[in-house]
């Protein structure tokens, strides 16, 4: 199993587009309103966050005067726990770029400048001269700003892996230095590109999860993770698996946070009438008490990981569902539960930093951090 595009972003965009039909003619109505109103459809921008002293001059430290910029694309935990928590852990100068609106909150005592700028790579140049940057990949705005960036300047473009991976995820970044969880998804991802360099850092995700211990009571009401947004799946085998379990197994159903479109909204109303209970979703994953269940989300991992009792479970999905299960270790419902992640004992935000931020005279690379994995453009 590899990834259905592995090189060409543009072929990626057009499928996770065509999966979108709905909310894309929802935005296309929305545009043309606009037009009859005389608006003009507002210039993406992006604000990039620099780190200050307390007099209020930008921090740089060790004689560094080039910063790493990070591209955080959201404040998901998966996002922050990727990228964000790295930043306490490097010794220079850190540039942080987001779309505009996203609402970050950076770790770390220093304060942070804020600059909006336009979403382009000459207008991000003017104000950071990065000696290199790091992302969740090149899909988002940010991401693809710091890829463009990392290309003009010739500089390495570092991405860390934030979840689980499908067949479906977005390619890397032309020349990118992957930092993968696993020597499996480094392969997976990868997809046998010469151009990608990888290094196994694990997972601050699932290391986070792992010091986060739940006690889950043996007879407490299983919990269903809904992922009725992905692309990845038909609404017929993640609705329908997630359905079958709650109605079978008195189960609770927790809808993803972007289970906010119409006919997201319109089948939970279906179900509600049907008699399934919802979980309350302002209670952060990581205390949910109750044992997990998922068709293929990266909570089920979480879950494992704080040592709670987590399944996977979809009667109708394809193959490639099944293949996803045995690479991470999922194990279906009915056995025993998914046991956690191997992922080593040393903080994966520790080992990026010392990665991606070397001591001065040393150059940006695997010298500072990790042995990079065997394979095309790593160390044998």
């Amino acid at each position: 199993m590899a990834l259905k595009y592995p090189r060409s972003m543009e072929d990626w965009a057009a499928w996770q587009a065509s999966r979108q039909r709905l909310r894309r003619t929802k935005h296309r109505v929305f545009g043309a309103a606009d037009s009859l109103r005389g608006t003009e459809p507002e210039i993406p921008r992006v604000t990039l966050y620099r780190r200050v002293s307390a007099d209020g001059d930008l921090l740089v430290e060790d004689g560094r005067t080039k910063p790493l910029l990070i591209a955080l694309d959201s404040a998901s935990p998966t996002s922050i726990a990727s990228v964000a928590d790295v930043i306490p852990y490097t010794r220079g100068d850190v540039a942080v770029l987001a779309p505009k609106g996203v609402e970050v909150e950076l770790p770390g005592a220093e304060d942070w400048s804020r600059r909006d700028l336009p979403a382009d790579v000459g207008a991000v140049l003017t104000s950071v001269d990065p000696y290199a940057v790091m992302s969740l990949g090149a899909h988002l705005r940010a991401g693809a700003l710091a890829d463009g960036i990392a290309r003009k300047l010739d500089v390495p473009h570092y991405v860390v892996q934030h979840g689980a991976l499908t067949p479906y995820a977005p390619p890397l970044p032309e020349n990118a230095h992957l930092l993968a969880w696993t020597q499996a998804d480094a392969d997976f991802w990868r997809s046998g590109r010469d151009d990608v360099q990888t290094t196994v850092v694990g997972s601050q995700l699932l290391w986070r999860a792992g010091h986060e211990t739940t006690a889950v009571p043996a007879d407490a009401t299983p919990v269903f993770l809904g992922q009725l947004h992905g692309a990845e799946l038909p609404c017929w085998v993640t609705g329908g698996a997630a359905q079958k379990f709650c109605l079978q197994h008195d189960a609770m159903y927790r809808p993803h946070p972007s289970e906010t479109d119409v006919l997201s909204r319109l089948q939970h109303q279906v179900w509600q009438r049907r008699g399934i209970e919802f979980a309350p979703t302002d209670v952060p994953l990581r205390q949910v008490a109750e044992p997990v269940v998922a068709v293929f989300s990266t909570g089920i991992l979480e879950a494992a990981a704080r040592g709670g009792p987590a399944w996977a479970y979809a009667p109708r999905a394809p193959r490639w569902v099944h293949e996803f299960w045995e690479r991470y270790g999922m194990k279906p419902y009915g056995g025993d539960p998914t046991p956690a992640l191997p992922i080593g004992t040393g903080e994966p935000a520790v080992a990026i930093a010392g990665l991606v931020d070397p001591l001065p005279g040393e150059e940006p690379g695997p010298s500072a951090g990790p042995v990079p994995s065997a394979g095309p453009g790593g160390a044998e």
